[in-house]
C-alpha cells in the first residue's frame, strides 16, 4: 500500500472519530432531565417583600425546574400563583386553596392534570396530580402532634393506593418529621431533648412516641415502595433546617431533615442527581433548605 493511501486511510478514520466524539456530545433526547425542587418558602415568601417577589423568581429561573412543589403558600391567591409562576416560566400552577395560612402549591413548565385537592383530615393538605407522565404529589404535613402526623401520612399513602393510575410516582415536600435512615445523626439526644422541651411548652402535644424519637411516618413512606432520593445518592446526613439566616445567634444549631423527595421503585434507576440546595439565597430566606431531585427521561 502506498503511504498516500494509508495517509488518506488514517485521516479517514480521524474525521469518523471527531464525528462520534461530536455526535456523543450532543444532548440526546433520552437523556435529557426532568428536574423537581420542593421548597418550604417561610409564609409566602415574605422575606421577599418586594411586589412580584423578584429575588425568589429570579433564583427560580436561575434553578429552572420543570415542577415547583411548594409548601407555606401564604397570602397567596391562584391568580397571584400563576403570574408569578409565570415569571419564572412555569405556565401552569394550581395552589390548594385560598385563604388558609399555609396551604401548598405546585408550579410546571408542563400542563398539570388530573388535580386532586386534600384538606380534609389534614392541618395543612396536598396536591396529587400528573404532569408530562409523572405522578406527583406536594405536601405538608402537621409540624404538630406525632399522632396527628401518623393519620395524616396513612390517608396520603391510601390516596396513591386508591389513584387509577400506577408508577412513575414523585413524592416531595414537608413532611416535619425525621427518617430512620438518618437515626445516627440523632443520637446525641438534641433533638430529642428538644422535642422534650416542646412538649412541656404546649402540653398536650406529643412530638416523642413513648419518650422516644418518631420515625413510623417516614418508615411508612418506605414501607410502601418509595425511596429516598437523597439516600439513593449520598449516605450521609443534610440538614434542611435550619438555614445559616435561622442558626441560633447563641448555642449551637440542632439540625435535622424533615423536606424529602421520594420516588417509586419504577423510578429509582433514573434519579441522576438528588441534593439539598445551599446557596446565597437560600442561606437567607427561608427556614428551610429546598431538595433538589433530576431524573433521567
Amino acid at each position: 500500500m502506498k503511504r498516500s493511501e494509508m495517509n488518506h486511510g488514517a485521516q479517514q478514520n480521524f474525521v469518523l472519530l471527531l464525528l462520534c466524539m461530536l455526535v456523543a456530545s450532543l444532548p440526546c433526547k433520552a437523556q435529557q432531565n426532568m428536574r423537581f425542587i420542593t421548597y418550604n418558602i417561610l409564609q409566602g415568601m415574605k422575606r421577599d417583600s418586594a411586589a412580584g417577589k423578584p429575588a425568589f423568581v429570579e433564583w427560580v429561573k436561575k434553578m429552572d425546574p420543570d415542577v415547583l412543589a411548594l409548601q407555606e403558600v401564604t397570602g397567596f391567591t391562584q391568580a397571584g400563583l400563576e403570574a408569578m409562576a409565570a415569571a419564572y416560566g412555569h405556565p401552569y400552577a394550581v395552589l390548594l386553596t385560598e385563604g388558609e395560612k399555609y396551604p401548598v402549591a405546585i408550579t410546571s413548565k408542563y400542563p398539570i392534570t388530573g388535580v386532586r385537592k386534600v384538606y380534609d383530615n389534614m392541618d395543612r393538605g396536598f396536591i396529587i396530580s400528573e404532569i408530562a407522565g409523572y405522578h406527583t404529589v406536594v405536601v405538608h404535613l402537621t409540624p404538630f402532634d406525632y399522632r396527628k402526623r401518623q393519620q395524616e401520612i396513612r390517608l396520603l399513602i391510601a390516596e396513591i393506593k386508591s389513584a387509577t393510575y400506577s408508577g412513575n410516582w414523585v413524592l416531595m415536600g414537608d413532611f416535619n418529621t425525621v427518617s430512620p435512615q438518618d437515626s445516627m445523626a440523632y443520637r446525641d439526644g438534641r433533638l430529642a431533648a428538644a422535642y422534650r422541651r416542646y412538649e412541656q411548652q404546649y402540653a398536650p402535644i406529643l412530638k416523642l412516641n413513648d419518650g422516644k424519637i418518631d420515625y413510623s411516618v417516614i418508615q411508612q413512606v418506605l414501607d410502601n415502595g418509595f425511596c429516598d432520593v437523597l439516600k439513593i445518592k449520598n449516605a450521609s446526613f443534610t440538614k434542611t433546617v435550619h438555614p445559616k439566616a435561622f442558626e441560633p445567634k447563641t448555642g449551637v444549631d440542632i439540625p435535622s431533615r424533615i423536606d424529602f423527595i421520594f420516588v417509586d421503585t419504577a423510578l429509582r434507576k433514573q434519579v441522576r442527581t438528588a441534593r439539598v440546595i445551599t446557596d446565597a439565597f437560600t442561606d437567607q430566606y427561608s427556614d428551610h433548605y429546598p431538595v433538589f431531585l433530576d431524573l433521567e427521561k
